[in-house]
């Protein structure tokens, strides 16, 4: 899709491929993400790539790296924005605002609300669980939403009985005081976090 546009379209300027690839690469990336979102990093960068080479195409642009991108186009990493949609669709759950087909389970613990789940069982029926299968399990949507939703600060965990609109806006203000900068075809080798995920940004600030 990208080729195609791009074989089209002679213009490089900003707005005209910002508009193309909201409306028909990004809008395919993220159908369903809540789903399907990766957590392997090398599937992680290949669908990150993506936007790191359609923005490389842009006018003016091309002299900066993609860290400098994002910040000039005001851009999420695509990344940063499933993990986004995971916090958001964990808080309307447990707001019920939405199904909780997640099962997701919202207690206080003093000031502080956070999302509980069990432990990952180590067997079951005597027979113990595979490597392999706890690691699905750590890596899946709810437990995802789980950790992502628990490293907010407390001021937008406990925001309840309000909009979506006004949680995003919250939510958006404090994004934009956590890096997202990913390690990514040489990009990133100064970025002391784990990884870009907004779990391993936060808790480095947090101990930066």
């Amino acid at each position: 899709m990208s080729g195609v546009l791009l074989r089209t379209f002679s213009t490089r300027q900003e707005e005209p491929m910002m508009r193309m690839f909201n409306s028909y690469i990004k809008s395919k990336l993220e159908y369903c993400s809540l789903v399907w979102s990766p957590w392997h990093q090398n599937e992680i960068n290949k669908l990150e790539r993506i936007q790191k080479n359609f923005t490389s195409k842009i006018y003016g642009l091309d002299q900066l790296d993609y860290h400098q991108r994002l910040k000039r186009l005001n851009l999420y990493s695509l990344e940063r924005r499933r993990e986004r949609y995971l916090i958001n669709n964990a808080w309307q759950q447990i707001e019920g605002l939405t199904e909780n087909v997640l099962g997701l389970k919202a207690r206080r613990l003093g000031r502080s609300r956070r999302i509980v789940s069990a432990k990952i069982p180590i067997g079951i029926n005597g027979k113990r669980i595979k490597e392999r299968d706890r690691t699905l399990i750590h890596n899946s949507t709810a437990r995802k939403s789980e950790r992502l939703f628990n490293v907010l600060p407390q001021s937008i965990r406990n925001i309840t009985k309000t909009t979506t609109e006004t949680f995003k806006r919250h939510l958006d203000k404090w994004l934009s005081s956590i890096p997202d900068t990913p390690k990514i075809d040489g990009y990133g080798p100064n970025v002391a976090a784990e990884t870009n995920s907004i779990f391993h940004q936060t808790r480095y600030c947090l101990i930066r």
